[in-house]
């Protein structure tokens, strides 16, 4: 089954994000998560919203509220509110994600050069160690690849649609 080149797009953009969870030290900031924010480029609002159902489907989150263009409440497992801010500015698919948990913040940005994820957590208002990650590539070609590359169902992206159909 092929997917969206969107979906595709997000691969390297979501393990960059599920990083910061990969210690069960670090699982009770999904039930405090508040609100976020998402910098997404020029015609790519689809690949916004398939991020926030990829964290809706892993998270149990649903959608709350009507279709906006500038946010989306989703209420998480715990019956709490969470806005998520969507800004459309520049070319790359996603330019970053970030993402507040009481104090603590966490980050996923496209490096300047566009092949790098700068990652990083920390403190409201400390400035935070970054390290780096393989970025996606954009190239629908190279996409294409990848995706075929993959095969097989992919349970995680019917999730991920299902829960924001509304919204596309």
């Amino acid at each position: 089954m092929l997917c969206d080149l969107n979906w595709t797009r997000l691969v390297r953009f979501r393990l960059a994000f599920a990083q910061f969870f990969d210690h069960p030290g670090s699982h009770h900031h999904f039930r405090e998560i508040k609100n976020g924010s998402i910098i997404f480029g020029n015609g790519f609002r689809s690949t916004a919203i398939l991020f926030v159902g990829w964290l809706g489907a892993q998270l149990g989150w649903e959608i709350r509220g009507e279709k906006n263009a500038e946010k989306i409440e989703l209420e998480n497992s715990d019956g709490k509110t969470v806005r998520i801010q969507l800004q459309e500015k520049g070319d790359a698919p996603i330019a970053s994600f970030t993402a507040q948990s009481g104090e603590i913040e966490f980050q996923v940005i496209l490096a300047s050069g566009g092949d790098l994820l700068e990652v990083c957590r920390g403190k409201l208002g400390e400035a935070p160690a970054r390290q780096v990650l393989p970025s996606a590539e954009n190239d629908p070609v190279k996409l294409m690849s990848e995706e075929l590359m993959r095969g097989g169902p992919h349970h995680v992206y019917l999730r991920a649609v299902e829960k924001v159909r509304a919204l596309l």
